[in-house]
């Protein structure tokens, strides 16, 4: 072979393997292969994916994972959507080309959604790999998952005090309710949970809201109004739950936001849903090599610690920066050893105890035991992600009127107030925004005035502070 070839047959491996841990990083649950075998009229013997049980040569380089969990036959329960959750009538399909989704309603109009627990990973890839090995292989990742690691997430939640869906692994026969949807959809595996959207006022896991919105929304309500904010508090509480079920795919979709009024304020807290990526396992060596590859260090494995706090968190990144620039230090520390706390080594081992009894003595004391070590570490984990974060912050203002205020303290100290600016040009009395930031933390504060007529007011001076820097809006800003 040619040098040249040689090169290029190197370019096209690495092209796959780069091809293979970014298609990895969007992984989610999909269709099943259900075994044919009845238990009882209420129940099925159901194999989540036979397709993944593989020789031991192929996992030594493709990865072990969760095969035996996938392969082995469990009993689930049959479920007819004219009784499930007081009768549900399915009306759209969801999901792209990885998965099946299947959106329902309820009569008070209040949505749910089937996510098939397999998927065909594959077919996200160009036209060009379809029915190759290629195919074949980035399929096979999706053993990464546990099948039913979504059911013990719920008790967790629940302990956390965190928002959280109800979800069931259920079995879907065909049936009248199905209609038209029938012949992509029934005789599969599901899961299934309520879909946060709009009006959840009677659901206490949902903290009883009457509107939800998802992220995009938010950054526009967030943008409006400087009295609409995130509860910041809550969303380090849910950042540091995700630290502890090792789910590091937190990018903007995968959250939803729970309104409420307090007077002239709205506060939106977090909703976190998709719990695919938890308890994900990244082993193999070929597989290893694709991650390496590909720059991909934040596809770490669920392991009794975590490796790189900060890589970890990169697709949260843009939402952590923006939705936890408040606490400090202390605020962060204190909400991870709460966590630490009510995570009792009970109330774990409960939650794990929702795996079908089939496959638990698989992985169930495993996770229980890593749970538990991971949770152990919340307060370190916290101290240093919280310490990344403060290098470089960004504080944005609104299309509305604000007043920043900049204090010097001394050499050490900056303090930072963000206020809102009234009609009658007075600042209100409570400030929208304060935290006290220390030159041992934070190299550069970044001040966005966004729109309307902004004012900084920048006092007292020191030898050696923050680095401040203004960036002002379309309004006419002024500095003083």
């Amino acid at each position: 072979m040619s040098f040249l070839n040689a090169k290029k047959s190197y370019v096209n491996v690495k092209s796959i393997f780069i091809l293979l841990a970014f298609l990895i990083t969007s992984i989610s649950y999909g269709q099943t292969t259900p075994a044919a075998v009845p238990n009882d009229s209420s129940y099925k013997i159901v194999i989540a994916g036979k397709q993944y049980d593989r020789r031991a040569s192929y996992q030594k380089s493709w990865g072990t994972h969760y095969r035996k969990e996938w392969a082995t036959p469990v009993r689930i329960k049959i479920v007819k959507l004219d009784t499930l959750a007081g009768g549900l009538i399915p009306y759209e399909r969801g999901g792209g080309r990885q998965s099946k989704t299947l959106r329902l309603r309820d009569k008070h109009g209040r949505e749910y959604v089937l996510r098939s627990i397999d998927k065909t990973f594959g077919k996200a890839l160009p036209a060009i790999y379809q029915g190759t090995f290629i195919e074949t292989t980035i399929d096979d990742q999706v053993s990464i998952a546990h099948p039913y690691s979504a059911i013990t997430i719920a008790p967790l939640a629940e302990a956390a005090k965190i928002y959280h869906t109800q979800p069931e692994i259920i079995f879907i026969p065909a049936q009248p309710a199905l209609d038209t949807f029938n012949k992509e959809f029934a005789n599969q595996l599901y899961l299934f949970e309520q879909r946060p959207d709009e009006s959840w006022d009677t659901e206490p896991n949902f903290g009883n809201s009457k509107k939800i919105i998802g992220t995009e929304k938010l950054l526009e309500e967030l943008s409006e109004d400087n009295e609409h904010r995130v509860d910041q508090l809550a969303f380090v509480r849910a950042r540091l739950f995700d630290f502890f079920i090792g789910d590091w795919g937190r990018h903007e979709d995968q959250w939803r936001w729970a309104s409420f009024k307090d007077g002239d304020e709205k506060i939106f807290k977090p909703v976190p849903r998709d719990r695919d990526q938890a308890f994900t396992k990244f082993d193999g060596k070929l597989l290893g090599s694709a991650i390496s590859l590909a720059g991909a260090g934040h596809l770490q494995s669920f392991d009794s610690t975590i490796r790189d706090i900060t890589t970890y968190n990169f697709p949260a990144r843009n939402l952590d920066r923006r939705m936890a620039n408040e606490p400090g230090l202390k605020q962060w520390i204190e909400i991870a050893e709460d966590l630490k706390y009510s995570l009792t080594d009970k109330i774990i081992e409960q939650a794990v105890r929702q795996l079908p009894p089939e496959v638990f003595p698989f992985s169930g004391n495993e996770m229980i035991s890593k749970l538990k070590s991971r949770r152990n570490h919340l307060p370190e984990y916290a101290a240093e992600y919280y310490k990344f974060l403060a290098k470089d912050v960004d504080i944005a203002g609104s299309e509305k009127k604000e007043l920043f205020e900049i204090s010097r303290e001394n050499d050490n100290e900056t303090i930072v107030k963000m206020y809102k600016i009234k009609n009658d040009g007075e600042r209100k009395q409570e400030p929208l925004y304060s935290r006290k930031f220390f030159t041992a933390e934070t190299n550069e504060i970044r001040l966005y005035g966004m729109d309307d007529n902004d004012v900084f007011h920048i006092n007292g001076s020191a030898g050696k502070g923050i680095l401040i820097r203004i960036i002002g809006g379309e309004g006419k800003d002024s500095v003083i």
